[in-house]
């Protein structure tokens, strides 16, 4: 045989292993819709910290505007100034189809917003249910405790 069709053989079995098939590959129910009634979209927000609860196969991660996330980037305490805005999205785990013995974020499950304004104690609001809506909580005081004592993750 000669190489030139060695060469063209060996392309085509190269090129028809690639995949092109992208749509697959994006977490839509992951992401926040359109019909949710939030006021901002947090994943568009910078992260400050992650959290996985494996007992309850849920996955967290704590979002800040720009104020928050300078905030906790310079200091590891929970006093953020006015104007910071944190939001805590928590999703529940699924298995990850193109990566063996990996968890992704499967439908949100609840995303919790604190706000400073002055000198007030932090504004906490929950969004649950599918669409996310805004609804009432019984132990915010604990949620917000919680919720501030994240510290910034560090990185090499």
């Amino acid at each position: 045989m000669k190489p030139i069709h060695s060469i063209i053989i060996v392309l085509i079995i190269i090129l028809s292993g690639c995949n092109r098939n992208n749509e697959n590959n994006i977490n839509e129910k992951a992401s926040v819709s359109a019909l949710d009634a939030l006021p901002e979209n947090p994943l568009l927000l910078s992260p400050i910290t992650f959290s996985i609860n494996p007992n309850k196969a849920t996955m967290s991660t704590l979002y800040g505007n720009k104020i928050a996330f300078q905030h906790a980037k310079i200091k590891a305490d929970s006093s953020y100034p006015n104007g910071a805005v944190l939001y805590e999205v928590t999703w529940k785990q699924k298995a990850d189809s193109l990566w063996y013995g990996a968890n992704i974020p499967d439908k949100i499950i609840s995303v919790e917003k604190i706000q400073f304004t002055g000198n007030t104690a932090p504004k906490y609001e929950l969004y649950a249910g599918h669409p996310l809506k805004k609804v009432s909580s019984n132990d915010e005081n604990k949620r917000t405790t919680i919720i501030l004592s994240k510290g910034m993750v560090e990185t090499p």
